[in-house]
């Protein structure tokens, strides 16, 4: 029996796995694969030696080369969620259906008792098996359990309580089915240092008539007023709607955090690739996630392939869990912190290439001044230690009458200082405790580009923002807020040309010092020196 199969990158390993087990002969590709003409052709051609072809199709372009040079006579079974694919196969129906339901339920024992169907049903082979075995749609999973738990009771009574503060983490069923979870796994173990964990998986959209329920329902059932922040590895939260999803969020308010994965690359072709992450990645891991206001979109993992095939599982990057972690530890303290001692910083948009004067706080049909203004004033309500400027005329009034900006060409680091636009002078020590934990490649680089800290002339190009030694950060306090307008990101001295704004030519190019020492403002701010 040889198969050729089309199928979602995440079904390969299952699927690689049961052809060994029954030495059955297998080309697959995964539907990211056949993108490629080059991969495509070959895949098609690979029909002609199949016995039997399985295809998961999409409404991608490629699938209509597929579709029309596909070898009609050959038993085909085409299957997923969208059953108005089906209309590919040439086999009965009733097959389709059933061996869309191994495929649904998933799970390594499902996807080898589908094959062996395949093999006695259609090719009438001598094969013996099972029918599909429905598994959980959603429940709670840990790595020390032997089985998932349905109710949050039942996990509970497993795994009793012992920190102050829980986490959840949501992830996709089929990361579970098909027993890919070094990602979960490495999450769970390094959250349990601090926090009690709540690992759920399910369907994502939901099924009624199957009985899986939706991120959404599964933030009801397993997280509502038990948890003080969420890890979500799912792209976005299906509640049935985008209003749905909004209110469930709203209900459960609390951080909600979405690591980022590099799906269709290995740790080593991200690290080498320019653009990090695809397009098709960044709209829909990124964007569409960030218009439901979760955060900190660190990339937490990527592809692996194993040396005896090309099919990817998931694997984390090193030290990426443990900062995905550290990060949701620090949301959870400033949670725990009076509202009276917590210190915010906005900052404000700063066009490159362009006089600072005219785009204090820019934003495309946005009234950004205003809305800072509005922000601070409902922070102050709310018992924040904070003072509030009249309205964004007067805070924009304000940060140019202290020339509170980072600009080159009219006015010089002097004036800036004189007319009270510094919030602080940043020391080169103080600089480099921050600058030293940066990696070492970062590091030279930047220097190389800039010079030293706090900053030097380099081919005739002075030192961004730095004063007696000491590097110019810009803006205005307002009690335990303040408002800066974003550095320049990449352009020192009075000259504008492709030498000195560099950075708007030149990916490569780090952004300069003063750019860097911003976030010390808040870091360490207690010891700066002023």
């Amino acid at each position: 029996m040889r198969v050729t199969a089309i199928t979602w990158g995440s079904d390969m390993a299952l699927l690689v796995n049961a052809c060994k087990e029954l030495g059955i002969e297998l080309d697959a590709w995964s539907t990211h694969d056949v993108e490629e003409e080059k991969e495509r052709r070959e895949c098609i051609k690979s029909f002609e030696q199949a016995d039997i072809v399985l295809l998961h199709p999409s409404n991608e372009e490629y699938w209509d080369e597929i579709v029309e040079r596909r070898n009609k006579d050959m038993p085909t079974i085409s299957f997923g969620h969208d059953s108005s694919f089906w209309w590919l196969s040439n086999v009965p129906l009733e097959v389709v259906a059933t061996v869309n339901a191994y495929h649904v339920y998933g799970g390594a024992e499902n996807i080898t008792n589908m094959l062996r169907y395949i093999g006695k049903e259609v090719l009438g082979l001598d094969y013996k098996y099972e029918n599909p075995k429905e598994t959980m749609w959603q429940g709670i999973y840990h790595p020390d359990a032997e089985t998932a738990f349905e109710s949050i009771e039942d996990y509970f009574a497993w795994h009793k309580p012992s920190h102050k503060h829980k986490v959840g983490i949501l992830f996709f069923r089929t990361y579970w089915a098909n027993r890919d979870l070094e990602i979960v796994n490495a999450l769970i173990r390094e959250l349990e240092n601090e926090f009690d964990v709540i690992p759920a998986f399910c369907y994502g959209l939901g099924d009624k008539e199957l009985g899986a329920k939706s991120s959404g329902e599964v933030i009801e059932a397993f997280f509502i007023n038990r948890i003080d922040a969420l890890i979500n590895l799912q792209s976005v939260f299906h509640a049935g709607s985008n209003e749905g999803s909004v209110n469930a969020l709203k209900k459960l308010d609390v951080p909600v955090f979405h690591p980022l994965m590099a799906y269709y690359n290995t740790e080593e072709e991200w690290r080498a690739d320019t653009q990090g992450i695809s397009s098709m990645e960044v709209g829909w891991s990124v964007a569409m996630p960030e218009l439901e206001g979760v955060i900190e979109p660190i990339i937490i993992g990527a592809s692996r392939r194993d040396s005896d095939n090309d099919f990817e599982r998931h694997t984390q990057i090193d030290e990426r869990a443990k900062k995905i972690v550290n990060r949701v530890k620090r949301w959870i303290e400033l949670k725990d912190k009076p509202k009276s001692k917590r210190r915010v910083a906005f900052i404000l948009h700063n066009t490159p290439c362009a006089s600072v004067e005219a785009t204090v706080g820019s934003g495309s049909h946005l009234d950004t001044l205003e809305s800072v203004a509005r922000i601070l004033k409902q922070m102050k309500d709310a018992g924040y230690s904070v003072d509030t400027p009249k309205d964004g005329e007067e805070l924009v009034e304000t940060i140019m009458d202290r020339k509170a900006i980072s600009e080159f060409r009219w006015t010089t680091v002097d004036e800036i200082v004189s007319k009270g636009g510094a919030l602080a002078l940043i020391s080169k020590a103080d600089y480099e405790m921050w600058f030293d934990t940066f990696d070492q490649r970062v590091k030279e680089r930047t220097c190389e580009a800039w010079g030293n800290p706090p900053g030097e002339e380099k081919n005739g190009v002075p030192a961004a923002m730095v004063y007696n030694g000491k590097i110019v950060v810009t803006g205005v306090r307002y009690g335990n807020a303040v408002v800066c307008v974003q550095p320049k990101r990449g352009c020192a001295g009075s000259r504008c040309d492709g030498q000195v704004c560099k950075i708007l030519h030149d990916p490569e190019v780090p952004p300069p010092h003063q750019y860097l020492a911003k976030p010390i403002i808040t870091w360490k701010l207690p010891s700066v020196q002023t």
